[in-house]
């Protein structure tokens, strides 16, 4: 498989009136074309920072200072505003955490919709309207004809999201970003999404980067999984390998955090304590203060990334001790 995207020890800082903080820590990770990854964790683990250094939308004070992005056989870490307008919207869509904010309240989801087509090919306004109500028709938004005059604030949350999606992949790019695409929706209408993401990427082959922290939300979508903490990829495995098979400590944490039918009287496992202050570079384990399994070494050195199989490893000292008989 063609890997589509390629991050390499990429880190990402943030100027702060408290100090630096560092956000990504030497973080590397492919996508194959075609290929759906979930990347899953609490909020402040780096899961938006990650897409934002991607598609380079960082604020005024945070920067890349080290690592390669390569898209599509191409380094863009360097590359320069206007190259990124061309590439994003085009090539790499983009699915924000709230649709009625990223959708501009004063223009019809037509005109919005029409606006991401033709900034990108070169047609005329009556072929990018007709391309508008095929994304509508394809994202399973009824009447699309009607739906065009109207403006964000007559559409459901559903259907608002359905209209970012369609906005998203108006282009047929060959990546789509998905930052929690259904966070502020009802599970009913979660799932309809979820479904649609799936349908989508095997009708049109599209590459996928699901980001969330419902790492149950991913299961039915993902070929992968990455997961992170701390700003720090912690553990990253096909799906099966994740849950059935998990090696970071944190990633047993999340698993245990999720609701099953089958639990009856049996207390949901939360994660004790808080995430951790990323204000400098930590030392250690980022997830030694809250690791129910951290040895003396955890807090003064950082745990390099093992492989345990084929495309799934961890970043955590207890892969090394078990090779030495647990000592």
């Amino acid at each position: 498989m063609n890997n589509i995207l390629e991050v390499k020890n990429l880190k990402t800082i943030f100027h702060t009136y408290a100090g630096q903080i560092s956000a990504l820590n030497n973080i590397s990770f492919s996508i194959g074309q075609g290929e759906a990854v979930g990347i899953v964790g609490e909020s402040g683990s780096g899961k938006s920072v990650t897409m934002l250094s991607i598609i380079k939308l960082l604020s005024e004070n945070g920067r890349i200072i080290e690592g390669q992005i390569t898209f599509n056989g191409k380094d863009i870490r360097n590359a320069g505003e206007k190259e990124m307008q061309n590439i994003r919207g085009n090539d790499i869509g983009m699915i924000f955490q709230d649709p009625m904010t990223s959708l501009n309240p004063l223009f019809t989801i037509g005109n919005q919709l029409m606006e991401a087509i033709l900034k990108h090919n070169r047609i005329s306004k009556a072929q990018a309207k007709q391309k508008a109500i095929e994304m509508l028709k394809l994202v399973g938004i009824p009447s699309p004809e009607k739906r065009l005059s109207q403006y964000p604030h007559e559409f459901s949350g559903g259907m608002r999201q359905r209209a970012m999606i369609a906005m998203a992949l108006s282009c047929e790019p060959k990546l789509l970003i998905a930052d929690e695409p259904t966070t502020a929706l009802d599970v009913t209408i979660q799932a309809q999404i979820m479904e649609l993401m799936k349908e989508l990427k095997n009708k049109i082959n599209t590459s996928i980067i699901l980001i969330t922290h419902d790492l149950g939300l991913v299961a039915d979508v993902c070929d992968r999984i990455i997961v992170m903490y701390g700003g720090t990829i912690v553990e990253q495995g096909k799906v099966d390998e994740i849950f059935y098979n998990p090696q970071h400590p944190y990633t047993m944490g999340l698993l245990k955090s999720i609701p099953r039918l089958n639990m009856g009287k049996e207390r949901l496992k939360p994660i004790d304590g808080q995430p951790p202050d990323l204000i400098g570079a930590p030392y250690g384990c980022p997830f030694v203060a809250r690791c129910p399994k951290a040895m003396q070494i955890c807090d003064i050195k950082k745990p390099e990334y093992k492989e345990v199989g084929k495309g799934h490893g961890a970043a955590c000292w207890l892969l090394y001790t078990k090779n030495r008989g647990g000592e």
